[in-house]
C-alpha cells in the first residue's frame, strides 16, 4: 500500500479555476514589480560604475606623463575595488525588499505546484465537480446499470448541454467499471468536456512556477554579477513552451 503523508497537504487551498486565475494574475503583478525593482537597482549600479570609469580616466589624464603608467594601474585597481564595494553595498541594502518579493513568488509557486497535482487530467478535474451534490448522486444511481447505448446517449447529452454535473457522474460510473466493460474512454469524454479549461489551467500553473524560477535566476545574476547561461536557457525554453501553449489555447 502506498504511503501518503497527509501532513504535507496544505489546508484551505481553493481548487477552482477562478482561484488559479487570481493566483496567476497576482504572480504576474509581483513578477513585474520585482523586475522593475531589480532594473532600478541595476541602473543605479550601472550609473555608479560609469561614474567610476570616468573618474579613473580623469585621474590618468591629469597625472604627469612620466608617471602615467603607474597612475593608470592605480586607477584601474581603484575602479575595480569601488565597483566591487558598490555591488556589495547594493546587494546588502536591497536584500530585504528583494527577498520580500521573492518570498511572495515562492509562496505562489508552492501553491501552484500543489494545485498541479490536483489538475493532472481533465478526468481528475471533472471528477471533483459537484461532489456530494444530490443531483450528481442521483445521476450516478440512474447510470450505474446503464448499457453502452444509454451511457453514450448520456455523454452526448452532457456535451451538448454542457451539463458538468451529469458529465461528472458519467466519468465516475465509467471509471468504476473494469476496462473491458467501458463503452468509451473516460479521459476522451472528459477532454471533450473540460479539455480547454484543463489546458488553460495547466499553462497558468506552469507559468506561475516559471515566474519564480525566472525571478530567482535574475536575482542570482544580480548578486553574482554574472549570468547563469544554462539556467537562463532552460527558463527561456520553458517560457517559449508556455507561450506556445497559451497561443494554442
Amino acid at each position: 500500500m502506498a504511503t501518503v503523508n497527509f501532513n504535507e497537504i496544505p489546508v484551505g487551498v481553493t481548487l477552482s479555476v477562478e482561484n488559479i486565475e487570481r493566483l496567476a494574475n497576482r504572480t504576474r503583478e509581483v513578477s513585474i514589480a520585482f523586475a522593475a525593482r531589480l532594473e532600478k537597482i541595476q541602473a543605479k549600479f550601472n550609473d555608479a560604475r560609469n561614474q567610476y570609469g570616468r573618474e579613473a580616466k580623469e585621474l590618468v589624464s591629469s597625472s604627469d606623463p612620466g608617471s602615467r603608467a603607474v597612475a593608470k594601474q592605480f586607477a584601474k585597481k581603484q575602479e575595480a575595488s569601488r565597483i566591487v564595494k558598490m555591488r556589495t553595498t547594493l546587494v546588502e541594502s536591497t536584500r530585504r525588499e528583494r527577498e520580500e518579493l521573492l518570498n511572495l513568488l515562492a509562496k505562489y509557486a508552492d501553491e501552484a505546484e500543489f494545485l498541479s497535482t490536483l489538475h493532472q487530467s481533465p478526468t481528475q478535474i471533472l471528477g471533483r465537480v459537484a461532489l456530494g451534490d444530490a443531483k450528481r448522486t442521483q445521476y450516478q444511481m440512474q447510470l450505474e446499470g446503464a448499457g453502452p447505448v444509454e451511457l453514450e446517449t448520456a455523454a452526448r447529452t452532457a456535451i451538448t448541454t454542457h451539463d458538468l454535473v451529469l458529465a461528472a457522474a458519467i466519468v465516475t460510473v465509467i471509471d468504476r467499471r473494469p476496462a473491458d466493460r467501458r463503452p468509451f474512454a473516460a479521459n476522451d469524454f472528459a477532454t471533450r468536456i473540460f479539455g480547454a479549461e484543463f489546458e488553460k489551467v495547466s499553462t497558468q500553473l506552469a507559468g506561475i512556477q516559471l515566474a519564480y524560477k525566472t525571478a530567482i535566476a535574475a536575482n542570482n545574476e544580480f548578486v553574482r554579477g554574472r549570468a547563469d547561461s544554462m539556467t537562463n536557457l532552460s527558463n527561456a525554453l520553458a517560457a517559449r513552451a508556455i507561450a506556445e501553449a497559451s497561443a494554442a489555447d
